[in-house]
């Protein structure tokens, strides 16, 4: 049921699985900006593949995510400009001003990176309902696997029946402190409701084992299909 996927480092070991997890996100951002401007295989369609086999729902038309890569590139291409120039006035000539123009440019392209290799891999990797696990997976970073057995129901989130201070929280009758977040940027769209103990279930950030809460809040383009797909696969309650 892992279908090769690495199980996340025990939090008792959280400074060396933080530095490891951050290099390996490094890495990842970097390899995918740099294979998505040379047309190259990129290093999400490998992980979205180790994901295993399913069905597969995709959360690649966020509102979001759609502006992300041209408001940082913009941005970034007329700050960059105005504090180049500022730098250029305020600090005296020499190694120093040097440096701190060199500093600020790779911030700038840092960020662009960031943007575009997030952009990607929200495109590319998707949720995966395979024949005994959820999968659930945003970008490189976060990743949710959720036994079948230990899924109690699903629901779609209403956000259309919010009213003045409400959010989907009230609308749900839930309070932020139950609930997991799995989306990035854009609101989440589906709920999850975990059993009690939710055996085999766990999630990891940057590959680090993080707690998991009675319910999931995913982000999925089209929540109703995922939640009929996924209904249909649990198994059947016993009788009394």
């Amino acid at each position: 049921m892992t279908d090769g996927l690495a199980s996340p480092i025990p939090r008792r070991f959280f400074a060396t699985a933080w530095i490891l997890g951050t290099l390996r996100a490094q890495r990842f951002m970097w390899s995918e900006s740099w294979c998505r401007l040379r047309g190259l295989p990129l290093p999400s369609t490998r992980l979205a593949q180790s994901l295993g086999a399913g069905r597969r729902f995709a959360l690649r038309k966020g509102s979001w995510m759609d502006v992300l890569v041209p408001m940082v590139v913009f941005t970034q291409f007329v700050d960059v400009l105005l504090a180049q120039g500022a730098l250029h006035l305020a600090v005296p000539p020499g190694p120093q001003r040097w440096a701190t123009h060199g500093l600020l440019l790779f911030l700038s392209v840092w960020t662009v990176a960031w943007a575009v290799s997030l952009r990607s891999a929200t495109q590319h990797v998707e949720h995966v309902l395979g024949e005994h696990a959820l999968t659930l997976a945003v970008g490189f970073k976060h990743l949710c696997r959720v036994p079948l057995a230990a899924i109690a129901s699903v629901r779609t989130i209403d956000h259309k029946a919010a009213r003045g201070r409400q959010d989907w929280y009230d609308v749900h009758g839930l309070k932020p402190r139950e609930v997991t977040a799995l989306a990035f940027l854009d609101a989440p769209t589906l709920l999850v409701e975990l059993q009690p103990g939710a055996a085999g279930a766990w999630r990891s950030v940057n590959g680090v084992r993080q707690p998991l809460r009675r319910w999931l809040a995913v982000r999925v383009d089209e929540p109703e299909p995922m939640r009929r797909a996924l209904a249909a696969a649990l198994p059947a309650a016993p009788n009394p």
